[in-house]
């Protein structure tokens, strides 16, 4: 029979009418708001998975069967190692360095095509073809300077990074390791009164804010989900 980590309860306020007397609602109702913080959002959920988590620790261990060698459980060891306090933190910075330089490095090469063909050839070529149809000099700034050299610097730049960040970052999400990462920062968080969860979204901010301000929905708390928004612009 497994027992889960008991939070200890701190002494209710103490009331006017002496040190014995029985807490008033109200003085119920402000301990468990300032509990509310220490047990977090989801403490339901943790409760269930350490209460699994140890009912299969303990069956490893005492549970053994006649002629069957203890197996070596590849999944089992990597969700060890990443989620450990040792090792977490560490791989995380360096898989997430390496996504981060992939991007960086493999977007300058597609980023550079596409500014050579969008600015380099498309948009003399629009001046030329302005300049022959003899288009009124206001027209073709608003269309072809603005519009259309906005537009093609936002795809040149923006686009490839964007193309390579989202399928690594997915990929990163079907290995399960994004969890994972929300586990080992969910201490951090918490001490600001945020959530683990807000480290997704915050890395997904670092491809596009308007996707990073989506994915907060991920977060149950409506206050953290707030918090979450608002720093992730920052």
């Amino acid at each position: 029979m497994t027992t889960a980590t008991s939070i200890p309860l701190k002494s209710p306020p103490q009331t006017r009418h002496g040190d014995d007397a029985t807490p008033t609602p109200e003085d119920v109702l402000a301990l468990a708001r300032t509990l509310r913080w220490e047990i977090g959002g989801d403490f339901h959920q943790t409760l269930m998975e350490t209460i699994y988590t140890d009912a299969a620790r303990i069956a490893d261990r005492a549970v053994t069967r006649s002629g069957e060698k203890q197996r070596f459980d590849l999944d089992r060891t990597i969700d060890h190692l990443v989620t450990s306090r040792r090792w977490g933190i560490p791989i995380m910075i360096l898989m997430f360095t390496l996504v981060f330089w992939i991007t960086i490095t493999g977007a300058n090469i597609p980023s550079q095509m596409l500014s050579d063909l969008l600015i380099g050839k498309i948009y003399p070529l629009l001046n030329t073809v302005a300049a022959a149809i003899g288009m009124p000099w206001w027209l073709s700034g608003i269309l072809i300077d603005g519009m259309y050299l906005a537009t093609a610097w936002v795809v040149a730049v923006m686009l490839p990074p964007m193309a390579i960040f989202f399928p690594l970052f997915t990929l990163l999400e079907d290995f399960g390791y994004l969890p994972r990462v929300a586990f080992n920062l969910d201490n951090i968080y918490k001490k600001s009164g945020a959530h683990g969860k807000q480290s997704l979204s915050m890395m997904m901010g670092f491809g596009c804010n308007a996707a990073g301000v989506v994915s907060t929905r991920i977060i149950d708390s409506p206050r953290e989900r707030l918090i979450a928004i608002l720093t992730n612009n920052f």
